[in-house]
């Protein structure tokens, strides 16, 4: 077996660190932090369509650093029992004392996760509680919040940090050590550590042999910059990279008979394009324009044209598969100019609007979609001028609400139901909220649905339909089409992870030495 892989990806990640504001919601920095870092519980993985390949159970949560997990009879209290004998990457215990902190730092940070878990924790220094050294128990403020917020501790958010090791690292003006995290590795309990970087071209992960699973077969992994795609993909076809990130869906359907070439294929596609409008700015904080943009986009020529059929219409961001919930009844948009110039004169605009729409160029795909959108809503009536960004300068911006519209990867959908419906929708102008819309009949269906105890029933799946169709109404964001998995690999790897985050887990690879 190869203990080295070498990927080859667009760009590499703008931070280490998982609290970094704007900055840690690119993909690459998704996909890092995936490999570095690790939580109290994760999805299990479960077989995949590819040949041999493995996709996450959204439907259930695993330990990971936990050994175990245990809710009570209350549906609010969940104690976890911690691995003994685990060490992170720098070769300090975990306790239960890095699990308290992490959560202080998370709530202290600024840029951190408090938002992000509210309503269910609000205040960890009372909802939560050290037992012993190895257990610590979490009280949250509602029953049907629990399955969501097992979803959070088994992402980026829910990442335990070796509280020991960081603390040799803070400074008065950093009390956390959160701007030295960005640069800095060694602080996680994932299975890498971040051993070099030569900025704009490579980056080199080593295997942490403490981790929680087991020393990782493949010991080295090589990030390669590749900016163009089509080189990327090349570089698969001719066995000079291992694996390719960021690859164009006509460039995977000509892969896909390629000798030695594998390009995964999912049954239930979980990633999507999402265009967001940006509704405290000029024209989308009208909801008559937001909703003209919905019938400008050519959804079928996009799914057919873009994507080579590598792609499915979606209704909603909610993942349809969900226990409990249906989207029947839900509103659909299909492209319709005529209609959508209506909306247009309606809404004061009968010349027609003029607006940005931006898109990171390490997403080749979505520059294509927008190049596509762009033709087509002309005849709509919108004038669209389209801003490539860095990956880190459009994180940042997504953060800030800076940009008038936006179009990126998101993965919402594989979550609960309640994280579908708060994550991204929160008020207040919070960050984790990028169409910065808010609507107090939306809150009200939510929270209706959250009080009932089991997030996964139907008598809950009538508020969540209720409050996406609440949201589809209002088109603050317009949900284009659900995505396959934009990787390619040689079929000497064995253990591609199609996850949530669109990351790749290296520590589940085992690469053979064959052709």
């Amino acid at each position: 077996m190869k203990q080295e892989i070498v990927v080859a990806v667009p760009a590499l990640t703008p931070t280490f660190g998982g609290q970094d504001g704007g900055n840690a919601l690119s993909l690459e920095a998704f996909e890092i932090n995936a490999n570095t870092q690790a939580g109290l519980v994760r999805n299990p993985y479960i077989p995949g369509k590819s040949p041999a390949a493995v996709m996450q159970d959204f439907n259930n949560y695993q330990g990971y650093l936990a050994e175990s997990y245990e809710v009570g009879p209350d549906g609010k209290t969940v104690t976890f029992r911690l691995r003994q004998n685990l060490l992170s990457q720098s070769g300090n215990p975990l306790t239960a004392d890095d699990v308290l902190w992490s959560f202080e730092r998370k709530f202290a940070s600024p840029t951190g996760s408090a938002s992000i878990y509210a309503p269910a924790l609000t205040d960890p220094k009372t909802q939560i509680r050290k037992i012993d050294e190895h257990t610590v128990a979490f009280t949250i403020n509602q029953p049907g919040y629990m399955f969501t917020f097992l979803g959070l501790l088994a992402n980026l958010n829910g990442h335990i940090y070796d509280m020991e090791f960081l603390k040799q690292h803070a400074a008065p003006d950093d009390p956390y050590a959160i701007a030295w995290s960005r640069t800095n590795s060694g602080w996680g309990f994932g299975p890498y550590s971040i051993t070099s970087v030569t900025p704009g071209q490579e980056m080199v992960l080593t295997a942490n042999p403490h981790y929680a699973f087991g020393e990782p077969s493949v010991k080295k992994v090589t990030l390669r910059v590749v900016p163009d795609a089509g080189t990327r993909a090349s570089l698969v076809m001719r066995g000079d990279v291992d694996l390719a990130e960021g690859i164009k869906p006509v460039d995977q359907v000509q892969l896909s008979n390629a000798p030695g070439v594998v390009v995964p294929q999912q049954d239930d596609a979980i990633e999507f394009i999402d265009l967001t409008l940006v509704t405290n700015k000029v024209p989308f904080n009208n909801e008559k324009v937001r909703q003209a943009m919905a019938l400008a986009i050519p959804y079928d020529q996009i799914i057919q044209q873009i994507y080579a059929g590598r792609a499915t219409r979606m209704v909603g961001s909610i993942n349809p598969k969900t226990k409990g919930y249906t989207t029947n009844g839900l509103p659909t948009f299909n492209y319709d100019p005529a209609k959508a110039k209506q909306l247009l004169a309606e809404a004061g605009f009968p010349n027609g609007i003029s607006f940005d729409l931006t898109v990171s160029n390490a997403v080749p795909d979505l520059v294509d979609v927008a190049v596509m959108m762009r033709s087509f809503a002309a005849d709509a009536g919108f004038d669209i001028n389209i801003s490539q960004q860095s990956a880190a300068a459009f994180a940042q911006g997504r953060s800030q609400a800076s940009y008038q519209a936006l179009m990126y990867r998101n993965r919402s959908q594989t979550q609960s139901p309640t994280y579908a419906l708060t994550i991204f929708w929160k008020p207040n102008n919070d960050s984790s909220n990028p169409s910065r819309w808010e609507n107090q009949q939306f809150y009200s269906t939510v929270d209706a649905g959250i009080a009932v105890p089991d997030s996964l029933s139907e008598e809950a799946g009538r508020f969540w339909n209720q409050a996406m169709a609440i949201e589809l109404n209002s088109a603050p964001e317009i949900f284009v089409a659900n995505l396959q998995p934009s990787q390619v690999y040689r079929n000497t790897v064995q253990g591609y992870t199609y996850r949530s985050e669109n990351a790749v887990d290296f520590a589940n690879l085992k690469v053979s030495a064959g052709s």
